[in-house]
């Protein structure tokens, strides 16, 4: 009985060990690794610029949810997106050939008004995305009586 259960147990670890082996071996296709020669090429081909991101706040830094943010190239291109619930808003990289330090941020929403911007960019790391957070206020102004 005992020789019977060894090659029961035998066999089943030389099944798990062919398992793993088609699990973790590379896909190929076309005599190569396939999803690694994938995305080699595609970050070679990405013209994906510098992404932004940020919040909108007011000046107590409570979120402002739904606030309005453009953000327009030198050339004037604008792309506008909302802020999320939490005034987290994010925007996609432009085209490389845009230069990250000419683009400017803009936040805005009705009742509000632009009181300042904080712009960040961590200069140790090219390409790292731009981080651009607004204050609004209220905005106090009243039309004549």
């Amino acid at each position: 009985m005992r020789s019977g259960s060894s090659k029961l147990c035998l066999g089943l670890l030389v099944c798990a060990l062919v398992a793993n082996a088609a699990v973790s071996s590379p896909a190929f296709a076309n005599g190569g690794d396939f999803f690694e020669e994938m995305m080699a090429n595609f970050h070679d081909n990405s013209d994906d610029g510098v992404p932004y991101f940020g919040f909108v706040r007011d000046s107590k830094g409570k979120v402002i949810p739904e606030a309005t943010i453009s953000a327009k190239t030198p050339t004037g291109s604008t792309f506008v997106v909302q802020a999320d619930s939490r005034g987290h808003y994010r925007i996609p990289g432009f085209s490389k050939r845009v230069d990250a330090s000419k683009v400017v941020i803009t936040c805005s929403k009705e009742g509000y008004r632009l009181l300042a911007r904080d712009r960040r960019v961590m200069r140790s790391r090219p390409n790292a995305p731009v981080e651009t957070n607004c204050v609004l206020t209220p905005n106090a102004s009243k039309p004549a009586a």
